[in-house]
């Protein structure tokens, strides 16, 4: 079973060493050198494990994990070269699932990596995102509100299983058509999106013209909001 995993770390020898160490394990890599761009990165790709460098440029590492959780239930391991035990303390505090010192032993690190994956459910059983009333089944493509199915097309089913899978998370259009139909470069992309979204909106909002489920960010995208409801991944 392979994990994706993402370093987001400053350090381009720390980054090179993390990649070498993960791939050598059989995970998939992704890297960032900010806060922002981690942040932009679980925004936009699945995601399985962040590993996550305190000191950043930008948004430091307090602040990602902060947001990470917010957002998401992903594992954080937290990497710091502090030595202020304060900062470890703080990032269990938001929510950190555990944390290594550098520097740090190779082996060690790719322990408490495997600990930590050992405990998710498998990324190809998890295929139920419910929330609000809502369920988004990823494998069999149907979804159901208040207890019954919707009569979603394949194209409105891929939009809505785009979302999901970045449930709280304002989804640019173009990243939908890249999803979607495979580009984000397709003139009149921008309507397709809007035009399957209004339908979306139709089938799981009570109030379509009052949209409490599927939001418009504005200058950002669309995102399925939880509402302070629980998401469940069954």
């Amino acid at each position: 079973m392979s994990f994706t995993i993402l370093v987001i770390e400053d350090d381009p020898h720390i980054l090179g060493i993390l990649d070498f160490l993960l791939t050598d394990e059989g995970y998939s890599v992704l890297m960032a050198a900010s806060g922002e761009e981690g942040l932009s990165i679980i925004q936009h790709k699945h995601v399985d494990l962040v590993i996550l460098d305190i000191n950043l440029p930008g948004i430091n590492g307090l602040d990602v994990c902060n947001r990470i959780k917010q957002k998401t239930s992903k594992p954080v391991i937290i990497v710091s070269s502090r030595d202020k035990d304060n900062d470890v303390i703080t990032g269990l505090e938001l929510g950190a699932d555990d944390y290594i010192k550098k520097p740090f032993n190779h082996r060690e690190l790719i322990l408490r990596v495997s600990n930590i994956l050992d405990r998710l459910p498998n990324p190809e059983g998890v295929v139920i995102i419910a929330f609000g009333g809502l369920e988004i089944d990823l494998e069999h493509r149907f979804a159901i509100r208040g207890g019954e199915r919707l009569n979603l097309t394949n194209t409105e089913f891929e939009v809505l299983a785009c979302l999901a899978k970045r449930i709280g998370w304002a989804v640019s259009w173009q990243v939908i058509c890249n999803e979607v139909w495979g580009s984000e470069e397709w003139q009149g992309g921008r309507e397709l999106v809007k035009v399957n979204i209004r339908r979306l909106r139709k089938k799981i909002e009570k109030n379509p013209s009052q949209p409490v489920i599927l939001l418009n960010e504005w200058g950002r995208g669309y995102k399925l909001a939880v509402n302070d409801q629980p998401v469940t991944n069954l």
